[in-house]
């Protein structure tokens, strides 16, 4: 039913049909908000400390049983392994090729035994992690029927700026001591410096430092930055104020808030979150997304007195033994 076989580096047609295939998934998936994959992982190779794998699955054109139906890229699964053999996943299937088995297939084939020789279906992978954002019924069914436990959360939570259901934004008040700039692009060369440095001190593990960075490297938006008495950054937020459109409404989303550890339950967070939403409200969005993780207990319930409520729930699936915990 299914071919596939593992690269290094797409060849040049499979990479076009890749690309398109990851482009029609994004679309297709955009309001679920749904797992992406992005278009520059589809032609990334390895890098200092990391293996990257492609496997496209191909199967016969409407999985036609005729010998002579031409064959087409029907899922695309992207592999990162880094030197300690932690592989980190990525899949999508084409829209018009999902519920027909493919996913099923491709792991009844494959196994997920990451304990033998050469790892995870012979690439080193000896643990694999794999992100399902808002938690997509396939994945749980996927999940379920192989035994594959999920070991970490995150909710997207919403709030309303604008319209029947929108309180009234709090003024942010800033704590004594400290102030915040006015707000710069995140490509502002003098923003990448004090990212690192919040990030330096705000004892995150590595995965989730790494990711943070790969974000920031690859994002759009404005970040508003605070600096205490002496000019040092004590914490940051990230907001993107272009628009789109969630539950039919026009949508921004806070990307990451920051703070240093001696910044934290000083009520800087809850300013600079009022401040990206004061910020968003006047590029005209009716709502404010933002992602966070439910075990953090602080910023639950920061983001309740603040009127937002869960929408959504992301699971990070995992096989095999991992140290750190998931980066989101």
């Amino acid at each position: 039913m299914i071919s596939y076989q593992w690269c290094s580096e797409l060849d040049s047609d499979d990479r076009d049909e890749v690309l398109a295939l990851v482009g029609a998934a994004a679309e297709y998936d955009d309001e679920a908000g749904f797992s992406k994959i992005p278009p520059e992982d589809v032609g990334s190779t390895d890098r200092d400390g990391t293996r990257v794998l492609h496997l496209p699955i191909k199967a016969r054109r409407d999985l036609s049983a005729r010998a002579d139906a031409p064959l087409v890229i029907v899922a695309y699964l992207h592999l990162q392994v880094d030197d300690e053999g932690l592989g980190t996943v990525q899949f999508v299937v084409h829209p018009d090729y999902r519920s027909r088995g493919i996913a099923t297939t491709l792991v009844e084939e494959m196994g997920l035994d990451t304990t033998g020789e050469g790892g995870w279906s012979g690439t080193g992978a000896a643990a694999l992690r794999c992100w399902a954002y808002s938690t997509h019924p396939a994945s749980q069914r996927l999940a379920r029927r192989f035994d594959v436990p999920a070991v970490s959360r995150l909710w997207t939570l919403f709030r309303h700026l604008s319209g029947p259901f929108a309180t009234p934004l709090d003024e942010a008040v800033i704590p004594e001591g400290i102030t915040v700039e006015e707000s710069r692009p995140i490509d502002d060369p003098e923003i990448s410096p004090v990212i690192t440095e919040v990030l330096d001190s705000a004892a995150l593990v590595p995965a989730q430092r790494e990711r943070l960075l790969d974000e920031v490297r690859l994002g759009s938006g404005e970040v508003l930055v605070a600096r205490d008495a002496s000019g040092a950054p004590t914490g940051f937020v990230w907001f993107d104020p272009a628009r789109f459109v969630h539950l039919e409404l026009d949508a921004a989303s806070v990307r990451a808030l920051l703070l240093t550890k001696a910044a934290r339950e000083s009520g800087l967070g809850t300013a600079l979150l009022l401040r990206a939403l004061e910020a968003l409200k006047e590029a005209d969005a009716q709502i404010a997304l933002i992602r966070i993780d439910p075990s953090d207990a602080g910023a639950v319930r920061m983001c309740r007195l603040m009127s937002f409520e869960q929408e959504e729930e992301h699971s990070c699936y995992q096989v095999g033994e991992w140290a750190d915990v998931p980066s989101f």
